[in-house]
């Protein structure tokens, strides 16, 4: 089952979650926040506030992320850290900067950061992409918590819903991942009525593993040219189709299953409750 998560992770991630991870809902005090200002804990110290200031102007100077430069300025966001250990906004943002640098050292320092802080938007969101970006059992919980925190504190954001969605396949609570991505569906409808494919690709998916086939297609026909040679599209989409066909004896739809079924190369990774209702004959 972990295999076939996985993939609707990566997936949810790379369209969903931008390095910025700057949040529809949140846009203008987000990009306030990561231009330096609006901290949750602006140090006391001059010297701390002036190290991280520097920080700051190179981060932005960097357009184009050279990896040299990201590793100076995580080090200087770590000095003003060092300087002032109650600064947890430069202690995430030499996460931040670590994670643009592909450093597995950056989860450790978003938890240090949210622990110091317990009410960042900016710092529970990262912190829960990074945790899906590594994909095993201890921090995709880690990402639950943070997303069900996101839900609490700032429950007029969509990004919470969407997240504890996103971990459900994993953690086998389909019925209230359905719930939350339903949810998440509404309140992105409030920001913009045309929704992204990653959200309607997730619903898809939970409402076929919710058995709610019909919605399911409706869902995963919006979405066949951006999903359609991905593993897991294959898989529920070919398994709708199939169930829709039999409720309705069409054996046009049921050859349309068979085919999509028939192009998934990694049979074998298909879970075998799935498999087992993938029967043709």
């Amino acid at each position: 089952m972990k295999r076939i998560i996985l993939v609707i992770l990566i997936l949810s991630i790379n369209s969903t979650f931008s390095q910025n991870y700057v949040a529809n809902l949140n846009l203008a005090s987000t990009q306030n926040y990561f231009e330096g200002k609006n901290l949750y804990c602006k140090s006391e110290n001059p010297e701390a506030m002036k190290i991280f200031n520097g920080g700051i102007e190179i981060l932005y100077l960097n357009k184009s992320l050279d990896k040299k430069y990201l590793k100076i300025t995580s080090n200087i966001f770590f000095d003003a850290y060092k300087k002032d250990t109650t600064f947890c906004d430069a202690l995430f943002f030499a996460g931040y900067t670590l994670r643009l640098l592909n450093d597995k050292n950056a989860l450790a320092l978003y938890i240090a950061a949210d622990s110091s802080y317990h009410k960042s938007f900016e710092f529970k969101t990262n912190l829960a992409a990074e945790c899906l970006r590594y994909g095993n059992e201890k921090t995709i919980k880690i990402a639950r918590k943070k997303y069900t925190e996101i839900i609490k504190l700032f429950p007029e954001s969509p990004e919470g819903y969407y997240g504890f969605a996103l971990t459900s396949p994993i953690l086998g609570d389909y019925e209230k991942g359905l719930e939350n991505i339903n949810i998440a569906v509404e309140k992105y409808k409030i920001i913009n009525p045309k929704l992204k494919d990653d959200v309607i690709y997730l619903q898809g998916i939970l409402f076929s593993m919710n058995n709610r086939h019909n919605e399911a297609l409706e869902n995963l026909d919006k979405v066949y040219s951006s999903y359609k040679k991905d593993f897991n599209f294959k898989v529920y989409y070919s398994l709708s189709l199939l169930k829709v066909s039999e409720e309705k004896k069409d054996d046009k739809m049921k050859k349309k299953a068979l085919s999509i079924y028939e192009k998934i190369e990694e049979k074998d990774q298909i879970p075998k409750e799935i498999k087992d209702q993938l029967i043709f004959s």
